[in-house]
């Protein structure tokens, strides 16, 4: 037999025979398998009666019966708010913004009837409102402008309106329909504002609620107190403060305060507070009371006779922890006397003006209307809020407007926020 070479049986030559290939791969396998089993660690297999580990979280022992689902924990549990893209326009005022105040007290609604400081005819209360309005001037809260929250509609000019010694039902009235009737007040007021929304709705109300009883049947021109008369009067008083009529305190029983000791004023202010929130409490609306703000409103425009009198004012805080923002006097000239913008320079919350609402006191006002900033506005951009654009970005906007030629300098009210604009640069005012 020929045992020479073959290309299809390759073999290897040993002690003089030949030994076939598939052998030999069969054997180097085995080989390599043993060395490789002896270079690792012993292995311990589980027992087949041990359960095998789990790789699951362990879980609660799940009860026999209506077992409740278990939640598990996710790593955001609550969404991510994504910022919304917000338009800001600024109210500007090229000069210190100012107000006239103006002080209201009764209302007649018979034609043609003797008036005086304390009296104001509806129909010269119509023709008020009218001249007033002709002139550029919209309503502005008393509590906004103390905040510095001064913002109207382009070309208006703002004016504050106030009444005393609430609450009688010629000052503010409830129909059978539940709306301001046009025989008071704030009836009147907010007939012409329906009329002209771009004057707004706004009125401050001092209150005494000791010494007023609250006539709540209209006929004929005449008032009468009635059954029910604490229900109506607590249904306007709440009407008021969800439409913008906020009721202010003037003290209990309309007091002269230089004649009482510091305990008495002090229960004069908590006594009003008291009295008003148990009127609220009688219709449901308790709720109202956290809008109202702590303003107080002197009677007969006299202060406390001693320092520790005074300072009863200045640390009152209301029921609801509000401390005073202002104390408001009076004057009872037909003067025109300004109330400044609260970041004017020598600023006093302490003794804020006010003028008696005269026909004379009206055609002072309309006389130096001009002298009066009215309001623009500048257009900022869009802006991406989460949950509100930050003042630096707000400034900045402001900054460039007015570098570029956009916008003037002056007093700009975004919002919560103030500043002022000059030449030198920009000052933050509020909050």
């Amino acid at each position: 037999m020929d045992y020479g070479h073959n290309a299809s049986s390759p073999a290897i030559i040993k002690t003089g025979k030949m030994v076939p290939m598939q052998r030999i791969l069969s054997f180097l396998l085995i080989f390599f398998t043993l060395f490789l089993v002896g270079c690792q660690e012993p292995v311990n297999l589980p027992s087949l009666t041990t359960p095998l580990p789990s790789l699951a979280p362990e879980a609660e022992p799940m009860a026999e019966a209506n077992p409740e689902p278990t939640l598990l924990p996710t790593a955001n549990p609550t969404p991510t708010l994504l910022p919304e893209p917000v338009q800001l326009t600024a109210t500007v005022w090229e000069d210190l913004p100012q107000v006239p105040i103006l002080m209201y007290h009764r209302f007649n609604p018979n034609p043609g009837v003797y008036v005086n400081n304390y009296t104001t005819n509806l129909a010269d209360f119509d023709w008020h409102l009218s001249a007033l309005y002709d002139a550029g001037f919209s309503l502005v809260a008393l509590g906004d402008w103390l905040q510095g929250n001064i913002q109207l509609q382009d070309g208006r000019r703002p004016l504050i309106i106030t009444f005393d010694d609430l609450f009688y039902a010629d000052q503010i009235s409830l129909d059978e329909a539940g709306n301001p009737a046009p025989y008071s007040g704030v009836g009147r007021l907010w007939a012409f504002s329906q009329e002209h929304p771009d004057f707004n709705f706004t009125v401050a109300l001092f209150y005494n609620l000791g010494d007023k009883g609250y006539a709540n049947h209209y006929a004929n021109g005449v008032f009468t107190v009635q059954e029910g008369w604490r229900g109506a009067r607590a249904e306007a008083i709440a009407w008021g403060i969800e439409h913008g009529a906020i009721p202010l305190n003037h003290f209990y029983d309309h007091p002269f305060l230089n004649k009482l000791a510091p305990a008495e004023i002090r229960w004069q202010l908590e006594e009003n507070e008291r009295a008003l929130r148990e009127a609220l409490s009688s219709v449901g609306r308790q709720d109202l009371a956290k809008y109202l703000p702590n303003i107080l409103a002197l009677p007969y425009v006299v202060w406390p006779a001693t320092e520790e009198g005074k300072q009863v004012l200045f640390d009152y805080l209301s029921p609801e922890g509000a401390p005073v923002a202002a104390i408001v006097e009076g004057d009872s000239a037909a003067s025109a006397k300004l109330f400044q913008a609260p970041f004017a320079e020598g600023f006093n919350r302490w003794h804020v003006p006010r003028i008696a609402a005269s026909s004379e006191a009206i055609a002072v006002i309309l006389e130096m209307a001009d002298q009066i900033p009215a309001a623009s506005h500048c257009d900022l951009g869009e802006f991406l809020a989460n949950p509100h654009v930050l003042p630096n970005t707000i400034s900045a906007a402001i900054t460039a407007r007015v570098t570029s030629g956009t916008c003037p300098y002056g007093y700009y009210v975004v919002d919560q926020w103030a500043f002022y604009v000059h030449e030198d640069g920009i000052i933050q005012y509020t909050p």
